[in-house]
């Protein structure tokens, strides 16, 4: 994976995308279920599968929160073009 001037991107760039990425995968098993994802059951299966935050603090609810815009503006991307691609 390359950066804007054709460098590799540094671990510590990636880094920060990679927790809103597991998240999102729990985030994405509820929404399956329901439009509105219960964010402390998300929280709770993050805690459960060891997911946490900076310095090992548990992820909450509001961390959720602030996320579920992306996570839904991703969701709806997705499910649109997965629609595409199986027309």
């Amino acid at each position: 994976m390359t950066g804007r001037g054709g460098k590799p991107v540094s671990p510590s760039t990636l880094r920060r995308y990679l927790l809103p990425f597991r998240v999102y995968s729990f985030w994405a098993e509820q929404r399956v279920r329901n439009e509105a994802p219960s964010l402390e059951a998300i929280a709770h299966q993050c805690a459960a599968h060891g997911i946490t935050a900076q310095h090992n603090k548990p992820l909450t609810a509001d961390y959720i929160a602030e996320q579920a815009v992306d996570f839904e503006r991703r969701w709806q991307a997705l499910t649109r073009h997965h629609a595409q691609s199986q027309q």
